[in-house]
């Protein structure tokens, strides 16, 4: 009712997601399936970082996906948080780049059967914050170019210094 009187679906999902500035929340996202990998519709996963006072519930929808947004600041970058369906629970440590006020913070936390790890990655069946490593390519790219453009002036010069110019001889 009150998503209609707000103008109908234009708010979605969480009011409080729209309540908060990005550097007071942290989105926990992610799966669910069963022991064959198959996703699990109406799941209920209950998020809580209990020493914070926040908690949150969220059920999957027919892909097995869940997402839920918890109210957190700066100075609780570390902080537990449970996240549980079923029998199955997992903490994790909010982590998130405090100086960062712009990205959106948020953490995936899947349940069921983990696949082989990418090679670099985390721990399997441990939630690591998905890292966009933007930065990193641009500092490469940069660096590149730095060299490319070095290289091409230096070609450019002569060896040598360059020809003399003659000097006016006195008589």
């Amino acid at each position: 009712m009150l998503g209609a009187l707000l103008g109908g679906g234009a708010w979605g999902g969480s009011i409080a997601q729209a309540m908060h500035e990005v550097n007071h929340r942290l989105t926990i996202y992610g799966t669910v399936k069963d022991t064959k990998g198959q996703p699990v519709a109406d799941a209920r996963v209950i998020i809580s970082a209990t020493r914070l006072g926040e908690g949150a519930t969220a059920f999957t929808d027919r892909t097995g996906y869940y997402e839920s947004t918890l109210h957190i600041h700066d100075t609780d970058l570390g902080e537990p948080i449970d996240v549980t369906t079923g029998d199955d629970t997992k903490r994790i440590a909010a982590q998130f780049n405090p100086q960062d006020t712009t990205t959106e913070r948020r953490m995936e936390v899947d349940f069921g059967p983990v696949a082989a790890p990418a090679p670099g990655a985390g721990e399997p069946g441990v939630a690591q914050p998905r890292q966009i490593w933007i930065g990193a390519g641009i500092v490469v790219v940069a660096i590149v170019g730095a060299v490319t453009l070095f290289s091409r002036l230096r070609a450019k010069r002569p060896k040598g210094g360059g020809p003399s110019k003659a000097k006016k001889r006195r008589a």
